[in-house]
């Protein structure tokens, strides 16, 4: 096998004539650089790691590339700059120096996510059941519409048990539609066209990017495995770091297979990080962007456009992927007395599981039935660690989201993992009505993630922000929570800064039970903890410094101690 070396890379002229059809290359001939293991929605998710009890903890070593200095400090999100120097929302000083009472009924939030692992040791007894449904007899005993709905329920389920799993995204199934219109013939009215054909060359360009970036890494598995196998015909079999660098050969093609494999560890960390790069492409090909892609119809058989069809699905909320939804509840709920895992930030809570987000875009309908759910089985605060660019039925779901907040009820909505401005590119859902510009769903709150150090890597490299769109930042870089069979792991997003937000808010329910959502929500806005004159990196331009009050609309980090302090010396 005939390898070239270019500026310091060794590379196949295979390889080399993918790399030049790369989008993403600008000099074709290097490699790029690794991204971060990261899902459909962006969630920067690290490997699990296996937790002791609490005295035998050992800490992941595992991390990804950001910006935001690395602290290996486990549920690091529960700490304080006083106590600890570390930029948390101050939890554990909640409980270390206030008077706490259990004396009130648990505080539902309801996680609408990916499903969670009900299973999991460190959420047992935070799992919300159903006090009207009688388990498993197959009648809706508290009549309201879904049957055996004792923990929630999974509105992308089938009711002969099967799930969707993979999904199209939002853009796909609005290109999709444009297509058959244009196929058919329809008089298609100025401003929609314009819509559609805006949507339709940003479609086409994503789909270029994951095609010739899966391409890419495909070829870097084929590179890999050639490799190696020119190596073992020399008896070369150790392929870690250690074997390779210990290889001395004056045979060049075993010096450059060598080179190769020793810059595609120092690059990716393993092998294993290139298959999970070109699997998340293909996925993203074969799936996200595949408009012939249609799993609904033949697993959950509803109607996605009936907004007033209900008791679809099924009563699994658990389903096939709950990495998501599981790490998202051990934030908020995770036993903080077992002395196992981490410690979640609401003692006194019930987690509602509202299965509705698929590995790739949520549907506006299944949200909205979630949300009402939600609110007609007693959950006062509404967890949604979600989101997406494009919302075809906005002014349906904008109901539920109105139903949700004139019931009192807090909703809690991830800002997004983009490094955008949502003041100019506006993410979906928010709470802007579209049927009455300037109205506002009055208890929603968006979240921006923070990091650990206070200094100019505050906010997040990835995190999205508005200062008239983001409410207040919270804890949201390598936060350790629960992922399924009873593992942990550290994800980075504005996901996990959200259920950070939805635990602050319910300790303070906890507390003090009568709160309805808008006062919540105004109490949570006018505690948090700010940082005046403080220079950061703007996200979507690094090279950017501005004052961090100007991210948000409070330029503050959620900070619990705060909030119940104030309101306990107010009362």
């Amino acid at each position: 096998m005939k390898l070239n070396k270019v500026k310091g890379i060794t590379l196949s002229a295979l390889f080399l004539s993918v790399c030049s059809a790369n989008a993403f290359a600008a000099n074709p001939t290097q490699l790029p650089q690794p991204e971060p293991m990261t899902n459909i929605k962006g969630v920067i998710m690290e490997a699990p790691v296996q937790l002791k009890q609490k005295n035998q903890k050992r800490r992941s070593k595992r991390s990804v590339p950001l910006r935001a200095p690395v602290v290996e400090v486990n549920d690091w999100f529960n700490l304080s700059p006083e106590k600890d120097n570390i930029e948390g929302s101050s939890v554990n000083k909640v409980y270390n120096q206030l008077s706490l009472t259990n004396k009130y009924k648990p505080v539902i939030v309801a996680v609408i996510d990916s499903g969670v692992d009900i299973k999991h040791e460190d959420l047992q007894g935070k799992i919300w059941e159903n006090p009207g449904e009688i388990a498993n007899n197959g009648i809706d005993d508290d009549g309201n519409g879904y049957i055996d709905d004792i923990h929630g329920w999974n509105f992308i389920g089938g009711k002969d048990g099967r799930h969707v799993n993979h999904d199209t995204l939002e853009i796909t199934r609005e290109y999709a539609k444009y297509q058959e219109l244009l196929a058919s013939g329809a008089y298609i009215p100025a401003k929609k066209k314009a819509y559609y054909e805006a949507l339709s060359k940003t479609f086409q360009d994503e789909v270029k990017e994951a095609t010739e970036t899966r391409d890419l890494y495909v070829n870097y598995q084929a590179q890999i495995k050639e490799n190696k196998a020119l190596l073992s015909t020399y008896n070369y079999n150790d392929f870690t770091q250690e074997g390779l660098s210990s290889i001395n050969s004056d045979v060049e093609e075993v010096v450059l297979a060598r080179d190769f494999l020793l810059n595609i560890l120092e690059l990716y960390g393993s092998y294993e990080k290139v298959d999970s790069r070109a699997e998340y492409y293909a996925n993203k090909v074969e799936y996200n962007y595949n408009t012939e892609f249609d799993p609904r119809t033949d697993i959950v058989k509803d109607d996605p456009n009936n907004f007033w069809e209900a008791g679809y699905g099924n009563n699994d909320v658990t389903g096939p992927d709950s990495d998501h939804g599981t790490h998202v509840s051990g934030i908020i709920a995770a036993d903080r007395h077992n002395d196992i895992g981490i410690k979640g930030i609401a003692e006194n809570v019930k987690i509602m599981v509202l299965r509705a987000v698929p590995n790739g875009d949520e549907r506006d309908k299944d949200i909205a039935n979630a949300v009402r759910y939600a609110v007609d089985n007693g959950a006062s605060i509404i967890n949604m660690s979600f989101g997406k660019s494009y919302s075809p039925n906005k002014a349906k779901l904008d109901l539920a989201f109105e139903y949700a907040s004139n019931a009192g009820v807090l909703l809690v909505h991830a800002a997004g993992n983009d490094s955008n401005n949502n003041d100019e590119k506006p993410r979906y859902p928010n709470r802007n009505f579209k049927s009455f510009p300037g109205y506002k769903i009055s208890n929603w709150l968006d979240v921006g993630a923070s990091s650990a150090n206070k200094g100019e890597d505050l906010p997040a490299s990835f995190t999205n922000f508005g200062k008239r769109t983001v409410d207040i930042f919270a804890p949201g870089v390598k936060i350790l929570s629960t992922v399924p069979g009873n593992q942990y792991a550290k994800y980075s997003g504005t996901s996990m800064a959200t259920p950070v937000v939805s635990g602050v808010a319910a300790l303070m329910l906890s507390q003090y039970p009568y709160l309805d959502g808008y006062y919540l929500k105004y109490m949570l806005l006018n505690t948090g903890r700010e940082y005046p004159g403080l220079e950061v990196k703007q996200p979507d331009t690094p090279e950017t410094k501005v004052n961090f009050s100007e991210l948000s609309k409070t330029g503050s980090v959620a900070d619990a101690y705060s909030l119940l302090r104030s309101f306990k010396q107010g009362h």
